[in-house]
């Protein structure tokens, strides 16, 4: 079956017989590549599924083993290459999408500008941050503003040209009308306690779209009427990163372009004078946009005073850098970039979708499927919001900017919310495209295995950790909550109390607060807190990972797959390691080689007869030094083992003649004492004469008549004596036996020496009873010698 019937197959049926015809293991898959499937075969059911759903096969009668192995394997490899490809792609891509540094150092600038520079006339350092009562906020916007947002005259007083107004820092353009804009409450009864009814008759909620007022108030130029407009109207979105959201619309007064110093310093003064500001007030945006013409970047910066109903002026800020339209080289290259990471986006859903109806309801059954679809939902979301932000930006950049000089035509802080979801939607989407790159580190080798299967082993009961580590932090978080929320800003709310205890475990706490507030409480909550997190749940989680790690290892648990994978790469690698041999040097290579090339050598080496030569002159030299050196050891040794000899036989002589000097002696005084007695029947009282056992049968020759107890000496054969000699007869010494200095044969211990009726000599030895006319040979084992010493030729040395 060609591999387009096989594909065809693979769409439904059974489970794959294993050991089938197609499942051997000497099988050939498609393009003659040899699939090794003995590793397999003893495969259960279950793995076989776990093994075709891998290789993105559905079970079926006509899938083979063998086909889902290869198969399986040549897409693994195909899709980490691609995947590679992919990540570098993705991340050059996001790089360039925004420049962080520029972004950064451009927002830093002006924040320092607007938001750090001192107010004029006071004796203290009070800057944006200081604003606290609607007195801060008029003095602000009637010094500071106008100051910077409207400057005139260079640092040596000279005036601005015409060309060089509406700069801040004469860098930074103003690219159309700054916007004031109000949002106020209507007066409502207030709920009160019954004594106090009288004196309190009137009240100004918080901000709701519910209660806001749109009664027409004081506007520009002096003696007009400012109308309410709606969010339609003054296209502005709701705004939510204050402390309450607000909406889109209110009274907005925008200021031209073309004013200076002075008619921007009498607009706000004759707003103060107005009491444009009063108890129906709840929150006041300025708004104005900025343009760096050399990094090609847009700043978006919001100023909000919010009038909280218990008499606080809160302010706050927003300064979003962004960029838009297609300006410059680096603009085209980024959405390129950005069109190709889409096109392999929409390549892998494709791809998922095809195995998603190959394998059917198995498909789900894969972690990593599920992780695969998250990752595209991202994708999607991230795409709705650029082309919610490219529209309408490209839209303004092309645009003619003869309207900017009178009114906002752009929300630049709607717009720039927009990016910045494009942004974060974007890095939080990078935690996906890497964490999926887990998938394959199994593939990568055995140790990076092991931890992949640790991370995956441990996942049920880290989850379970977490589940109970949340609820430890939560309980905690509304206890500090409860108890210092009042007095310690960090623990203001319950959001702000969980994030304030992850920043004590991090080592970020002021506990002389705590105690503060509260002497017993206090560092009784620490303390349990600091107990049970640092010395019970740490461990806890430490101790998960440990079990994990150390299962895996005592398992051994390994996937064939991810071993056949490792293989097959290996195998690549060292075919293109062998096709790279020609960037390292030649006389390297040929030595490191598994053996030596046929022909005397290959390459360069062949080529060149003069350095062929130099190098077998060279190895001859070297061998035949090591040949002179190992004879020099051989004989040393040989000189060692000679006078290690001779010193022992030296040793062993001087105890035989001792013992036969004793022996004589002995015998002579015995004999002296048979004279004197009467004969052999003096010695009969004595019972320590051993009795010698009868001879053995009579052999002609023999010529000694003397007993004699056994040598006593160690097992030792010097040198042999010839037969005949020392007074000796034909029965003497054996060659190999040993004689002392009067000519008899030193025995070993145990036997003895005796004569017959006849007078000849024999042997008896006392302990086995056992007889022989020959004199017993006393057999002393060669000194021990290395395998091969004595071998033609061994020019091993030795010590």
């Amino acid at each position: 079956m060609g591999e387009d019937g096989k594909e065809k197959a693979a769409a439904g049926g059974a489970v794959p017989p294993v050991g089938g015809k197609d499942a051997g293991g000497d099988k050939k898959a498609h393009g003659g590549h040899e699939v090794a499937t003995a590793a397999f075969e003893k495969m259960s059911k279950r793995q076989q599924l776990a093994l075709l759903a891998a290789a993105g096969l559905k079970a079926g009668p006509n899938v083979s083993l063998a086909y889902a192995i290869d198969k399986f394997r040549r897409d693994k490899i195909r899709e980490v290459f691609l995947y590679a490809f992919f990540l570098a792609l993705f991340t050059i891509s996001a790089l360039l999408q925004r420049d962080v540094t520029d972004a950064h150092y451009y927002t830093q600038t002006v924040k320092d500008v607007i938001l750090g520079e001192d107010f004029p006339g006071v004796t203290w350092r009070k800057t944006f941050h200081d604003v606290s009562v609607d007195r801060d906020f008029w003095d602000y916007m009637t010094t500071v503003i106008p100051d910077y947002l409207y400057t005139e005259e260079w640092y040596n007083g000279d005036k601005f040209e015409q060309s060089e107004m509406n700069y801040i820092l004469h860098v930074n353009r103003l690219v159309q009308a700054p916007r004031l804009r109000q949002l106020r409450v209507v007066e409502s009864d207030c709920i009160v306690p019954q004594r106090l009814r009288k004196s309190l008759n009137r009240c100004f909620p918080q901000f709701s779209s519910r209660l806001e007022d749109k009664t027409p108030i004081a506007g520009w130029p002096p003696g007009a009427i400012l109308e309410y407009k709606t969010d339609e109207q003054l296209e502005t979105k709701e705004y939510n990163n204050g402390l309450l959201p607000y909406g889109g619309g209110g009274f907005a007064i925008d200021i031209p372009l073309y004013f200076n110093k002075t008619e921007v310093l009498e607009f706000f003064t004759y707003l103060k004078n107005q009491r444009w500001t009063d108890l129906h007030t709840r929150a006041v945006f300025f708004d104005f946009a900025l343009y760096n013409p050399v990094n090609g970047l847009f700043l978006s910066v919001r100023l909000l005073f919010e009038f909280l109903p218990y008499g606080q002026v809160r302010p706050s800020s927003q300064f979003r850098a962004i960029r838009m339209g297609l300006i410059n080289f680096d603009d085209f290259v980024a959405l390129l970039l950005d069109v190709c990471v889409y096109a392999m986006v929409l390549f892998y859903i494709i791809m998922d979708i095809r195995k998603l109806l190959a394998m059917g309801r198995s498909y789900w059954g894969q972690f990593w499927h599920w992780f695969n679809w998250v990752n595209y939902g991202v994708f999607i979301i991230t795409l709705v919001y650029k082309i919610q932000f490219w529209l309408p930006s490209l839209a303004y950049v092309n645009a003619s900017g003869d309207l900017d000089i009178q009114r906002a035509s752009l929300d630049f802080e709607a717009l720039g919310w927009t990016y910045y979801m494009v942004v974060n939607w974007n890095a939080f989407n990078n935690i996906f495209v890497w964490l999926k790159a887990f998938s394959f580190l199994k593939y990568a080798n055995k140790g990076v295995a092991n931890l992949a299967y640790t991370i995956s082993n441990a996942g049920i009961d880290c989850a379970l950790f977490l589940l109970i580590f949340a609820i430890v932090i939560f309980a905690y978080a509304q206890a500090f909550h409860i108890s210092f929320g009042t007095d310690i800003a960090e623990y203001k709310t319950l959001l702000d109390s969980i994030f304030g205890l992850f920043k004590t475990l991090l080592g970020s706490f002021d506990f002389e607060a705590i105690k503060k507030v509260n002497s017993i409480l206090g560092p009784l909550l620490f303390v349990t807190f600091e107990v049970v997190c640092y010395f019970v749940l740490l461990n806890m989680f430490l101790a998960i990972l440990n079990k994990a790690y150390s299962d895996v290892l005592d398992k051994g648990v390994d996937d064939p797959m991810a071993v056949e994978f490792r293989n097959t790469i290996e195998g690549y690698f060292k075919s293109f390691r062998k096709k790279l041999m020609f960037w390292r040097n030649k006389e390297v290579a040929r030595f490191k080689s598994d053996g030596p090339a046929d022909g005397g050598g290959t390459g360069d080496m062949a080529q060149d007869p003069r350095r062929h030569q130099l190098d077998g002159e060279a190895m001859a030299l070297m061998l035949q030094t090591v040949k002179d050196l190992s004879h020099t050891l051989r004989a040393l040794n040989d000189k060692v083992e000679n006078i290690s000899k001779a010193q022992a036989l030296t040793g062993a002589a001087n105890k035989l003649n001792a013992g036969s000097f004793r022996n004589s002696r002995a015998n002579e005084q015995m004999q002296d004492m048979s004279d004197g007695a009467g004969g052999p029947h003096a010695m009969e009282p004595q019972a320590t004469q051993a009795i010698p056992p009868t001879p053995p049968p009579p052999v002609p020759g023999s010529a000694t008549d003397s007993i004699r107890a056994a040598s006593k000496l160690p097992s030792y054969t010097p040198p042999t004596v010839p037969n005949g000699t020392n007074g000796v007869g034909s029965r003497g010494p054996m060659q190999g036996a040993g004689v002392t200095t009067t000519g008899k044969p030193v025995l070993p211990p145990g036997w003895q020496e005796a004569t017959d009726e006849a007078g000849e000599v024999y042997y008896f030895n006392s302990r086995t009873g056992v007889t022989q006319w020959e004199p017993p040979s006393i057999v002393v084992p060669p000194p021990p010698q290395r395998p091969g010493a004595e071998q033609e030729g061994d020019v091993t040395p030795r010590m």
